[in-house]
């Protein structure tokens, strides 16, 4: 009896690991066994139904196959009436004249707009139901490219400031206050996807101007430019990234956007303009705390 106990544990632990998921591009999971991938179709089986039918599903409408092994193979920019998958790459969909280059844009920004309170936001774009079912999300990290620091007592500091705690902004954000797998369970989102960072853009920018003496924000009009301008390695789905804006020392709050932006088109289709107050001691914590309570 303990013998067949066993037998029947083991089983079951190897029919838990036997399955893929085939991701739609709706949304839609599908757990199978995958049998055969062919130029335009994926053949399968249920999982619930190994013995049973075979199901066949077009390529164009798939995402995304998550293996039993771990592996994934991602269709999400290929069209249908290309050549056999198993041996000729697949024909990815154009791109609308995406850079392949990043340009620093000194003219993004406001300097004059209105001072934000220390916690709110303000909601941009029609599309944000979407993001609620799309199992495509692409998570490109913490754009502080056009950050400002509202400090008139630090003017002139900039060239010392950005290479100090850029970098340390960044690796706590990352690494203690936001990383992926906490954004993920927030989101419920167990196949949120990370992209390239675009962090590192911030090399471009002109350090010097990095302090001003006057409030400043990104209206939406610039963080479609700022969006546009990334350069990604994927060309379809939905790219997701924090904008981190403004760090005003005279009312104490980090401003932020949460982007949701159509990669292929670069269409931006749910942004959240937040701030969050400030707080903790030093630099690094006290600026990273604000850009995490702007963000839950």
């Amino acid at each position: 009896m303990k013998k067949l106990l066993l037998l029947l544990t083991m089983l079951s632990i190897l029919n838990s690991y036997s399955q893929d998921v085939i991701i739609l591009k709706n949304g839609d999971e599908i757990e199978a066994k995958v049998t055969d991938i062919l130029s335009k179709d994926v053949k399968y089986k249920r999982a619930s139904n190994l013995t049973g039918p075979t199901y066949t599903l077009p390529i164009a409408k798939i995402f995304m196959i998550r293996y039993q092994s771990g592996d994934k193979d991602v269709f999400g920019n290929i069209e249908e009436g290309n050549g056999d998958v198993n041996k000729t790459p697949a024909k990815a969909v154009a791109a609308t004249a995406h850079p392949t280059r990043f340009f620093y844009n000194p003219e993004i920004g406001d300097p004059y707009c209105q001072i934000k309170k220390q916690t709110g936001g303000k909601i941009y774009g029609n599309r944000g139901n979407e993001i609620f079912y799309r199992q495509d999300i692409i998570f490109y990290g913490f754009d502080l490219t056009y950050l400002k620091l509202s400090n008139k007592n630090k003017i002139g500091d900039g060239i010392i400031l950005v290479p100090k705690y850029y970098e340390a902004w960044n690796d706590m954000l990352t690494k203690d206050m936001l990383p992926i797998k906490k954004i993920s369970s927030w989101m419920n989102k167990p196949t949120l996807f990370v992209g390239n960072s675009v962090f590192p853009n911030y090399h471009e920018m002109e350090i010097q101007n990095f302090v001003t003496s006057v409030n400043y924000c990104i209206s939406f009009e610039d963080l479609k430019k700022v969006v546009a301008d990334y350069v990604l390695r994927e060309k379809e789905g939905v790219g997701m990234v924090v904008n981190v804006v403004n760090f005003n020392k005279e009312r104490e709050y980090s401003l932020i956007y949460v982007t949701f932006f159509d990669i292929a088109t670069r269409e931006i289709m749910f942004a959240v303009e937040a701030s969050g107050k400030a707080g903790g001691s030093g630099m690094t914590k006290h600026w990273a705390e604000g850009v995490s309570v702007a963000f839950r």
